[in-house]
């Protein structure tokens, strides 16, 4: 250690760079170049690991139990009606996005839910429109708008983003309109598709094979499985495999796509496509006719939805076909009924998730 240590100084005195190099080697034992290298990849990866993380510390995912989970869900549910029932005694025309108050609400009391109070909620609601004094005319701010208002720096935006993004729950309630009811206790075997058409392989999220499964730590396949449920009718038709909705479920909680909570992430769908071996191509907002093109050449279109005809807050569905006239045919994990039904083009478009995270909210899978 002494000569190393006398071999760093002497390059020191002479300007020689590498017999300082040298020298400090020799001078330290291999413990402690350990350590140091230890340090230094540790500072390396940091903001791998904080970016990785903010999930967790923004809710808490990795300390709190199933227990504190739900009750942070129904807390959430309860904000929602509360919002809906103060926007339902507000002049007509008003109708800002719930779940984009709530988040920045959640930002201004620092991600607590529960300290959004209910008179929080009518002053929310309250302060995201404006009513023309002489023509009567309402408008509704934007959500950049209304934080901008509240002197929102762009830290704030970005937590109130994320937020927003995880709390449009994907939740599914099974005595809903949104949910088969009335639908078979199990759909095996079967498909969808008339002769001349894209047949797929059709699995429903209330099967009675799965739809009491655990996904994640928080809530069953049948409640929250939207989203792995139309990546299994995409992997299933296109690659021939079984692939059935709980093998997809245990992929997206092993590779940190499961949103304990809500659902899943908008990433699971191109990442899950791309692990069972399918071509994506993320087509973000898409037209009309790009997405006729795509079903008509025989891909399939996953897409998540808005509150609309297909859910009350945010669903996965397929688009399997496009018929002669320009309609749309599904495969909705939630409705055998639904399923069978065409649609306008122009209700897939104007309730698609305009803000959908992963290039989203429409990826076309081919093989």
């Amino acid at each position: 250690m002494l000569k190393g240590a006398i071999k760093a100084g002497s390059g020191i005195a002479s300007g020689n760079f590498v017999a300082v190099a040298q020298g400090v080697v020799e001078a330290l034992s291999p413990k402690v170049i350990l350590i140091i290298i230890s340090i230094i990849l540790f500072i390396i990866l940091l903001p791998v690991i904080i970016i990785s993380a903010i999930p967790q510390m923004l809710f808490s995912w990795a300390t709190v139990d199933d227990a504190e989970l739900v009750a942070r869900n129904q807390h959430g549910t309860e904000l929602v009606q509360h919002y809906e029932d103060t926007i339902d005694d507000l002049p007509e025309g008003v109708n800002p996005d719930i779940y984009w108050l709530i988040s920045i609400e959640s930002v201004r009391e620092k991600q607590d839910l529960d300290e959004i109070s209910k008179r929080d909620v009518e002053n929310s609601v309250k302060n995201s429109y404006t009513i023309d004094s002489e023509t009567g005319e309402v408008y509704n701010k934007s959500p950049d708008e209304i934080m901008n208002e509240l002197g929102f720096d762009e830290e704030q935006k970005n937590w109130a983003t994320l937020m927003y993004d995880t709390l449009n729950y994907q939740y599914l309630d099974p005595n809903s309109e949104f949910a088969d009811v009335d639908g078979l206790p199990s759909y095996e075997g079967v498909m969808l598709g008339e002769s001349g058409e894209t047949q797929v392989v059709y699995y429903n999220q209330l099967d009675s094979r799965w739809s009491n499964e655990m996904y994640g730590r928080s809530s069953t396949i049948g409640a929250a499985g939207c989203g792995p449920t139309a990546l299994a009718i995409c992997v299933s038709t296109l690659t021939g495999r079984d692939v059935d909705p709980p093998a997809v479920c245990a992929w997206s909680v092993r590779n940190g796509h499961r949103c304990e909570g809500n659902g899943s992430y908008h990433s699971l769908i191109p990442e899950g496509a791309k692990h069972y071996g399918l071509k994506v191509e993320k087509l973000g907002r898409s037209s009309a006719r790009e997405l006729e093109q795509h079903l008509s050449s025989g891909k399939l279109v996953i897409a998540i939805m808005a509150k609309g005809h297909f859910t009350s807050n945010g669903h996965f569905i397929v688009l399997r076909g496009i018929t002669e006239d320009g309609k749309v045919l599904v495969a909705d994990p939630a409705s055998y009924k639904r399923s069978g039904q065409e649609w306008d083009m122009s209700i897939i478009l104007n309730e698609a998730r305009g803000d959908a995270a992963a290039d989203g909210p429409f990826w076309s899978l081919s093989r």
